[in-house]
């Protein structure tokens, strides 16, 4: 075979390896489209990322006693957030419980069943103030509020499909005086009581009542403002079709979240991006499932497709720097030629 031959040879031979590999590369690409369509799918596609093995403790510490691994916020609350909290007059209220209502109030005074806002915790809180928001942005917004105001919240959240986009989220408060969490439905404005002892109940109380039953509870608004459903019969039945599927996230750092500096320049362009970026990064908190029997089978299907994800992630990764060594070399070589 003559040089010149041999050497057409490995260009041609070149270029079938970057066609294979760019195709193969959009085939994955594709799927991994089709899997994140609709919008709801995508968010299934990110919890199946964020979610993590569940130990024993995960829901039952306390904030004197905070898991190493929950991400807590290093960053300062915002000074509109610390102006809000100083003219609603918190260090004039008797506890944690009346500071988490007066809060929640304040959310829900105008609310409305608006559209997402999904923005940062400063321009979401002066929306929802405009009758804006969806359950997260209210959540979002009472963890920051929270900090403000000196307390200690988590946000908990479930769905009805399967850990995928079609779902609710819900905070819970510390209430140093009484030792324990405290449940509260900010969107919705209520929170539960046993109406026997007239106690606030915690998430995992509320959700044991939801599967189980065993006590008599009261459904009480936490403030002025719309309550999120025609009745308490609604408010129920919504509750248990998700209550097989209750998730705590792993983390209450939303200042922190919002000043890193991948989630500054990613998010004005979109929200998918800044939340792919931030769990890159690490800024995005994790999540732990409330197990039980009834969702084994919907766990298991999700860790798979966790474990399929990373797959695609590193194969992907993998393609793409043999294509562009594959691209560079053959650059190369028709340069050499040139000269």
């Amino acid at each position: 075979m003559s040089k010149t031959a041999f050497h057409t040879r490995l260009r041609w031979g070149g270029a079938w390896l970057i066609g294979g590999n760019s195709l193969i590369l959009l085939i994955m690409m594709s799927y991994a489209l089709s899997l994140a369509y609709p919008s709801t799918e995508a968010v299934r596609l990110r919890n199946a990322i964020l979610m993590e093995p569940t130990r024993p403790g995960d829901f039952s510490w306390t904030p004197d006693k905070v898991p190493g691994d929950f991400p807590l916020d290093n960053a300062p609350a915002s000074p509109a957030y610390r102006k809000i909290v100083a003219d609603l007059g918190l260090n004039q209220k008797s506890g944690d419980l009346d500071a988490a209502l007066t809060l929640a109030a304040n959310l829900t005074h105008n609310a409305k069943n608006g559209e997402a806002i999904q923005s940062t915790l400063d321009d979401t809180y002066a929306k929802i103030q405009e009758g804006y928001g969806y359950c997260s942005d209210f959540t979002n917004v009472f963890l920051g509020l929270a900090r403000a105001a000196g307390l200690f919240s988590r946000e908990w959240a479930f769905s009805f499909d399967g850990f995928g986009g079609h779902g609710h989220a819900m905070v819970e408060v510390f209430d140093r005086q009484r030792g324990k969490w405290i449940f509260i439905d900010v969107f919705n404005n209520f929170r539960v009581i046993d109406a026997r002892t007239g106690e606030p109940l915690s998430a995992t109380e509320f959700h044991a009542y939801l599967k189980e039953g065993g006590r008599r509870v009261q459904i009480v608004k936490n403030g002025p403002g719309r309550f999120g459903f025609k009745n308490d019969d609604h408010l129920f039945d919504y509750y248990r079709r998700g209550a097989n599927q209750w998730y705590l996230w792993w983390g209450n750092a939303v200042f922190a979240y919002d000043a890193s500096p991948v989630v500054e320049v990613i998010s004005p362009i979109s929200r998918s991006a800044e939340q792919l970026a931030a769990i890159a990064v690490g800024v995005h908190p994790k999540i732990k499932v409330l197990e039980e029997a009834d969702n084994l089978d919907l766990r298991k299907r999700m860790f798979a497709l966790k474990h399929e994800l990373i797959a695609m992630f590193w194969i992907g990764l993998v393609l793409s720097l043999m294509l562009a060594a594959q691209i560079y070399s053959l650059i190369r070589r028709r340069f050499k030629k040139c000269i």
